[in-house]
């Protein structure tokens, strides 16, 4: 009777102990980073009145006779699995996916937590606002180069945060010179009355008896506009440029180059294709030429071997040649000139010299040298390919800038070896580095925790990465309030990595919500108190049962 009533007891006990575990998942429904939790129970020990016995040769085997003793909670476990992000708008909110956890620290105390609720305190650290714990990860360099080998410390990005500016150091070309570019046939202009005539450098007559010159420097002065006429026929009005018969309108290409003060400066770079026909490659390339050899009216091609040229003639014989006597068509390579400065009238003082200078209006001067590559060619292939005076990895024009405001002269490198030439449009550009100095103005996280910030002067600078934290049984955490958790004896040590390292992403200006789902709640409410009810009525019929044992005397 005793054993029904303590019986009761238990299970009246373990189902209140079952509902403050839902009261208290339901009222953290709305609680960001919130991981419920589960209540299992399992029977208590059992009174054994007899033991089993075996089987013997004339009688079965008989089974225990136990009865037990109640119910008791067998564990209380945290349920961490992902709940869906709710969007805040707040850039400097998170919200996981996966398994791990934010890392936090207060000193030498390090806590854990999904609550990604975080923002920027007045000194720049990286926190969570209603407890002041420090997020951690890893903050990048100078350069913006994160090492997230070394051990995780502070995330701090100051909101005064300035970057130095960094002069010019590479111009790389990158892009597509279109093989099929027209080249100019003619050009007619119009020059001013009492115009410079030396600004007109040769005069030619086409087959319609026409007067045009082979060369032109339109600089709305002198030489007002000017109509360029292409092999295709077609025209082009201009009214500001350089350009020759014989080769493309120049493709201009401008590159903001800065000094270690930051001042801009712009260098300006033209490139035109130029189909040259010569008995004399000097020191181009010969694989990039196309070489042919013409008798008696008919046209062979040229083969060489690095030492011989040969072609085969019309009766199938190869016959050995002088070089004298090989026409090489470069229709495969592009002139590089500078841009000429104030007082210059034409590319003549600057393209082919071994050396330039370039002067502004403002006073700042470039100065450079052209490293033997006057001319880029490419094969037939569309490859870019060097002459033979130039290695692949000097293909480059050096050359320092300087505007007299108290910064250091600077050298920088024109580097061409990303250029192809293919039928295809023309897409030459230029990328630089250095940049002027800037002021944080703003910060974004990816969904890697990688913390950005964009300055002033336009750029963009990794700052810093969050770090997260992996255990092995997660829900071995001690709840310490706040939703933050701190390790115990069985949650396993803290593996601290990056997102990317175990898989999982980050969604900014979103905060997790509670994994709580209050259908699941209900329906467990429901069955605790049935259960409840069945236990209390245990309890009221054994107390019933024992007053009437108690009666029984009277």
């Amino acid at each position: 009777m005793n054993r029904a009533l303590f019986s009761g007891v238990s299970g009246l006990k373990v189902h209140q102990t079952r509902m403050d575990v839902i009261g208290n998942n339901i009222s953290n429904v709305n609680t960001i980073g919130f991981k419920g939790s589960r209540t299992t129970f399992s029977d208590m020990l059992s009174q054994l009145q007899s033991g089993a016995a075996a089987p013997t040769t004339t009688r079965g085997g008989v089974n225990p006779r136990q009865i037990g003793l109640g119910v008791s909670v067998e564990s209380i476990d945290l349920v961490f699995t992902d709940s869906s992000p709710q969007q805040t708008g707040r850039n400097t909110d998170l919200a996981l996916s996966g398994n791990g956890l934010f890392v936090l620290k207060a000193g030498d105390q390090e806590y854990y937590t999904r609550n990604g609720g975080f923002t920027f305190d007045e000194q720049g650290y990286y926190v969570m606002p209603g407890n002041g714990l420090r997020v951690q990860g890893w903050n990048a360099n100078a350069d913006g180069i994160i090492n997230t080998n070394g051990l995780a410390e502070d995330i701090v990005v100051p909101v005064n945060k300035t970057m130095e500016a960094t002069s010019t150091t590479q111009i790389a070309y990158s892009g597509n010179f279109d093989k099929e570019t027209l080249m100019i046939a003619k050009i007619t202009y119009t020059e001013a009355s009492g115009g410079d005539d030396s600004l007109v450098t040769t005069t030619a007559t086409d087959t319609s008896g026409n007067s045009y010159t082979s060369s032109v420097n339109v600089d709305g002065t002198n030489v007002m506009a000017a109509q360029i006429t292409l092999t295709d026929g077609s025209t082009v009005n201009v009214t500001s440029g350089y350009y020759e018969v014989g080769k493309s309108i120049p493709v201009t290409t401008l590159a903001t180059v800065y000094d270690s003060l930051g001042g801009k400066h712009q260098v300006t770079l033209l490139l035109d294709k130029d189909n040259v026909t010569t008995t004399d490659p000097s020191a181009d390339a010969r694989s990039t030429a196309r070489m042919t050899y013409t008798t008696g009216g008919v046209t062979y091609p040229v083969t060489y071997d690095g030492e011989n040229y040969t072609y085969t003639d019309a009766k199938g014989t190869v016959q050995d040649m002088n070089e004298a006597d090989v026409t090489f068509t470069y229709d495969n390579r592009w002139r590089v000139y500078i841009a000429p400065g104030e007082g210059v009238k034409g590319p003549a003082d600057t393209s082919f010299a071994n050396s330039f200078t370039r002067t502004e209006a403002d006073g700042s001067t470039i100065e450079g040298t052209m490293n033997g590559i006057n001319y880029l060619y490419f094969n037939d292939r569309g490859q870019f390919v060097i002459n033979e005076n130039a290695s692949k990895e000097g293909a480059s024009i050096t050359f320092t800038y300087s505007d007299g405001n108290g910064a250091s002269d600077q050298q920088s490198t024109i580097d061409f070896t990303g250029l192809t030439q293919y039928a295809n449009s023309t897409t030459v550009f230029p990328t630089t580095d250095g940049n002027t100095a800037g002021t944080l103005q703003g910060i974004s996280i990816d969904s890697n925790g990688i913390i950005t910030g964009s300055y002033t002067n336009g750029l963009v600078r990794n700052e810093a990465q969050i770090a997260v934290a992996q255990f092995s049984n997660s829900s071995g955490l001690n709840k310490v309030g706040s939703t933050i958790y701190q390790k115990s004896n069985n949650s396993g040590e803290a593996n601290i990595k990056t997102l990317a390292d175990f898989g999982m992403t980050a969604v900014a200006s979103a905060l997790e919500m509670s994994n709580v789902d209050l259908a699941t709640e209900f329906s467990e409410m429901i069955i605790t108190q049935r259960g409840f009810q069945a236990n209390s009525k245990v309890t009221t019929v054994s107390d019933e049962m024992l007053e009437t044992v108690v009666n029984m005397k009277r």
